[in-house]
């Protein structure tokens, strides 16, 4: 079951998004929320669209009755733990698992949910509020790895734009993923049989978005549609070379403090088809 997190005090005095009482994370031993539960036909949309498989774990915070880390291991092979601080939904959900014949693959843990250790999660499943989403990012940003999905039936979290949005039923799920860290300055090598062009690569990140410069020794060329999906990032660069239309797409991968991918370059000076590396400027 998805929980859905509110003050119970503020419940029925206010509408999601202008929750006035206090909702701050810390650490909780006594459960003072009311939850909701996520119909099976949405819970199915949403495993579908975080691409859950037999090689995901598939953490649920909130996890209520267990329904969504039961149909992840039922329906889709996966393993899965929930997060949920009722004592008696803990007991529910475990034998809910057993009953469903997935006992062996989930586990409930009685544990607040800014608490607990996620680390291990390559998919997280919610359903809070608004305002509980927003707290919550900072933690899937510190222990998610780049390419972990965050799945969320119905609300948003802030600014972070999800990178799906899925009309389901009479509802909405929203798909996030997880995206390496790209900022920085780094020095870009794009090769092919005729030729090797040095540039650097200036990024500044917020979520999945990029924004920055590359630059020749030269001239400087703004960045457009540039972005990250999990360790995958896709450049462009349209502008002109004495009066001549340029048009610069790199397409390639994150990891750590290197990145490299394939590249094409129509117009300018040296039009055609290159791969390319890059390395992090650490200085």
């Amino acid at each position: 079951m998805m929980k859905i997190t509110v003050c119970i005090v503020c419940m029925f005095l206010v509408l999601p998004g202008t929750i006035s009482c206090d909702l701050k994370p810390g650490k909780k031993t006594e459960p003072d929320v009311v939850f909701a539960t996520t119909p099976h036909r949405v819970v199915r949309e949403m495993l579908k669209l975080a691409g859950v498989t037999k090689d995901d774990i598939v953490y649920d915070l909130g996890s209520g009755d267990g329904r969504i880390v039961i149909a992840a291991a039922k329906d889709f092979g996966a393993r899965g733990v929930g997060v949920e601080l009722d004592p008696e939904l803990v007991v529910e959900s475990t034998e809910n698992a057993r009953k469903a014949g997935v006992g062996e693959r989930v586990r409930f843990i009685r544990e607040d949910i800014f608490v607990a250790d996620i680390r291990e999660a390559s998919v997280v499943a919610l359903y809070m509020l608004p305002e509980l989403n927003k707290q919550l990012t900072p933690k899937f940003f510190r222990e998610l790895k780049p390419g972990a999905r965050v799945v969320a039936h119905r609300f948003g979290a802030g600014d972070w734009k999800p990178d799906m949005l899925l009309a389901a039923f009479d509802t909405t799920v929203r798909l996030w993923v997880i995206p390496a860290n790209a900022s920085g300055e780094w020095k870009i090598a794009f090769r092919n049989e005729k030729a090797t062009k040095e540039y650097m690569l200036s990024l500044r990140q917020r979520y999945q978005m990029l924004t920055g410069t590359i630059r020749d020794g030269e001239r400087e060329f703004a960045l457009q549609d540039a972005r990250l999906y999990g360790e995958e990032i896709a450049l462009k660069v349209e502008d002109t070379i004495e009066g001549r239309p340029l048009q610069m797409k790199m397409e390639g991968v994150v990891r750590g403090d290197s990145m490299e991918g394939t590249a094409s370059v129509a117009g300018g000076r040296s039009p055609g088809a290159y791969m390319w590396k890059g390395t992090r400027n650490m200085q």
